[in-house]
């Protein structure tokens, strides 16, 4: 009992009760000052972290999309390169005429006539009637025909409308092309080729005049 009335009676002097003020007054200002400013801190820059993190997702999800849509676009140029070259905006008779000729040289054939001297202007597609006649070996007459078809040979989109193979030596004309031989064929070949009226009709129109005629 002593102990404890010793105590109570030591919390009662000034000195204590200054002191414990003191602290509980130093408490109150460290919260009031410093704790609650830094803590509404923290809780704003936890906001801003979460926004951020936020438009972070955004922006990797849009940054996948613009890749996957890149990827998509250097594919689709790719064929708008190819359909540019296979149906120009002109009838370029002259280039159609150095691509058959090269195509020719390619599958080892003899150009021996070459006619795609008109054009049609139509809707959609302009035409340019071609007439050609070839002469090589049975396999090298098929390549030649066959390669008309394939744009890494020819670029040109060619349509054949008429294929008329003939051995070259009249001896011979009982032998079938489809059959393995060496026997030369002379082959008459009539076709289409395609442009694109409709980018350029009036510029399709006066190229209608051009001749490429090969003997």
């Amino acid at each position: 009992m002593k102990f404890q009335s010793l105590n109570i009676n030591a919390l009662k002097r000034p000195v204590v009760l200054i002191t414990v003020a003191a602290v509980a007054i130093a408490a109150a200002l460290w919260w009031i000052e410093w704790m609650s400013p830094e803590g509404n801190k923290l809780s704003t820059e936890n906001s801003e972290l979460a926004t951020l993190n936020g438009q972070l997702a955004t922006l990797k999800v849009n940054l996948a999309v613009a890749k996957s849509q890149e990827a998509k676009v250097a594919v689709y140029a790719g064929y708008l390169s190819m359909f540019e070259a296979a149906v120009p905006p002109l009838p370029e008779q002259g280039t159609l005429t150095t691509e058959l000729s090269n195509l020719a040289n390619a599958t080892k054939v003899n150009l021996l006539s070459l006619s795609d001297d008109t054009s049609v202007v139509g809707t959609p597609l302009g035409t340019i009637p071609l007439t050609m006649q070839v002469q090589g070996t049975r396999q090298n007459v098929i390549a030649f025909l066959t390669d008309i078809y394939n744009p890494n040979m020819l670029a040109r989109l060619v349509t054949v409308t008429g294929f008329t193979p003939s051995p070259v030596n009249a001896t011979s004309a009982g032998v079938n092309i489809l059959q393995k031989s060496n026997t030369l064929f002379n082959a008459s070949i009539t076709g289409v080729a395609y442009f694109d009226a409709e980018i350029n009709p009036s510029g399709a129109a006066a190229a209608t005049v051009t001749t490429t005629t090969v003997n």
